[in-house]
């Protein structure tokens, strides 16, 4: 498989998707990597299995404020340095790279960065979605973490660190000195690693779905075909009746309602903090993180961002389910509603919740 510039729309409309509500705003990185891959041509993308086995490959992305990094865009620079100062720590050059997050701006972002380093893409992420923390991924595990950050100034540090949770810890710590937000490269590993323990597929999935999304809101059938094909479940349609948001230091996120379009007097409870983590219709938990809960504009289709949400908007809410690595048990605890500070919600019941509440239509 390639991707080209004309593909870049839908893998920006399947990065939406795949933020859940997070992962920042697209549209800018949208124009970006259409401009790099006309610039540069098709870029080549690979199956981690496909790989010789033994061959490097990493994960790149940004890490903090995708708001500074729409007001300061970034440039090969950050990405590059990041990965070559990977690459001469450990002692083995990458023949692949990885996005590390398909949800949100780090969906194209991954793109971006295969393309200046001049190197194939991995159909893979190491999330299957947005996430806000670094150790919130499936490639956790080795001790200890070394990740490379660089600034778009030119400062760059290499960071080992004892797991995942010091690894986000340190690097939030550094993000003010670092003007915000940072290239950053992590998660060397081998190509049979990545085969084995990544969320395979998900690039293709973002441009199959986002390419879906894009026209389902246009196209006689096309909602149904996308629902289907995502293997989701629509939820809820209704008006937005109240967001409350929570600005404190214990909490980013806060709460919506939603009124429903033929039944008034059902209410669908949003939690959310980064994306969406929490959907309660008239009190029964009927979708929680690590499900992609999506908000859609009830017109066009298009992925709302908790940013985005507000009162009066008609909306469509629709979850598609946890990508399979995060069954786990050992890997779901990273991604649980307690992580969002909402443990009062109680333990996650998954499949055992009620089927017919776990697959409520309209």
């Amino acid at each position: 498989m390639e991707l080209t510039a004309g593909d870049v729309a839908d893998l920006a409309m399947g990065a939406q998707l795949f933020g859940s509500g997070g992962g920042g705003r697209t549209d800018a990185a949208e124009r970006m990597v259409r401009r790099v891959l006309t610039h540069l041509g098709p870029l080549p993308v690979v199956a981690a299995a496909d790989l010789p086995r033994d061959s490097s490959v990493a994960c790149v992305g940004a890490v903090g404020s995708s708001t500074v990094m729409v007001e300061r865009l970034p440039g090969a620079e950050e990405f590059v340095r990041a990965a070559r100062s990977l690459e001469r720590h450990v002692g083995s050059p990458l023949v692949a790279v990885q996005p590390l997050e398909i949800g949100g701006v780090n969906g194209l972002l991954g793109v971006a960065a295969a393309a200046w380093l001049g190197l194939p893409l991995v159909d893979g992420d190491a999330m299957g979605r947005a996430f806000p923390r670094l150790d919130q991924t499936v490639l956790q595990g080795r001790s200890p973490v070394v990740a490379a950050v660089s600034d778009p100034t030119g400062n760059t540090a290499i960071l080992e660190c004892l797991d995942g949770a010091a690894l986000e810890r340190v690097v939030r710590a550094s993000l003010p000195a670092l003007g915000a937000w940072a290239g950053l490269a992590m998660h060397h590993d081998t190509a049979a690693r990545y085969a084995r323990c990544s969320i395979n597929g998900s690039v293709s999935r973002a441009l199959t779905l986002g390419g879906l999304l894009r026209r389902a809101g246009s196209e006689p059938g096309g909602r149904e075909a996308f629902l289907r094909s995502a293997r989701a479940v629509s939820l809820f349609r209704g008006r937005v009746l109240e967001v409350r948001r929570d600005r404190s230091s214990e909490r980013t996120g806060g709460v919506a309602s939603v009124q429903h379009l033929v039944d008034p007097a059902r209410t669908l409870r949003i939690e959310f903090a980064d994306e969406y983590v929490l959907a309660l219709d008239d009190g029964v938990d009927v979708a929680r993180v690590p499900d992609i809960i999506c908000g859609l504009d009830d017109r066009t289709w298009r992925p709302i961002s908790v940013e985005e949400l507000a009162v009066n908007e008609m909306i469509e809410v629709i979850r598609l389910p946890a990508p399979s690595r995060w069954d786990d048990p050992k890997l779901r605890d990273r991604v649980g509603l307690e992580t969002y500070g909402l443990a009062d919600f109680g333990p996650d019941t998954g499949a055992d919740a009620p089927a017919g509440r776990r697959e409520v239509g309209e």
